[in-house]
């Protein structure tokens, strides 16, 4: 049941990114979502951990806009910090302590702090994540725990 759901979900968001129904695109799509779907049911959600709920697809989905939506605002952001002839570039790298039960909210947390401009996970240690950012203001967003709170009430809620 992990594996088809796994897939099915992968296989939907391959067909949003290709946005093509051309037998070889579906053919690609269809295997690698299947390969990655069986990984990823044993490695983020193992035999002793519960499946994904529709509740959790659900949230999963409306998350989405708002991850969309912190990426091209840091992407503004990053644009600004960039074109300031003054460069106010302040390499930060600061641990954050979070409180996840479940390794499939560690990912998501963990690549969401990726897909955003200006950050990006460096390493992960139990409940500790290693984040560099470009400068300050973008360590005082995660210090926030905003983007915390959102995926916790996608898995952990």
């Amino acid at each position: 049941m992990k594996t088809a759901q796994a897939t099915t979900a992968l296989f939907v968001f391959w067909l949003v990114l290709t946005g093509s129904f051309a037998p070889v695109e579906l053919i690609s799509g269809a295997l690698l979502s299947v390969a990655l779907g069986a990984w990823g049911a044993r490695v983020l959600w193992p035999e002793d951990s519960p499946a994904i709920t529709p509740r959790q697809a659900l949230r999963f989905v409306l998350f989405i806009p708002h991850l969309l939506a912190s990426v091209l605002m840091a992407a503004l952001q990053v644009a600004e910090v960039v074109l300031d002839p003054r460069m106010p570039i302040e390499p930060h790298l600061m641990n954050h302590r979070t409180s996840f039960t479940r390794p499939a909210s560690r990912v998501l947390y963990a690549n969401s702090i990726t897909l955003t401009p200006g950050t990006i996970t460096v390493d992960v240690d139990d409940d500790t994540f290693c984040i560099h950012c470009l400068a300050e203001r973008f360590a005082d967003e995660i210090a926030t725990g905003e983007l915390e709170d959102r995926v916790a009430h996608v898995f952990e809620g």
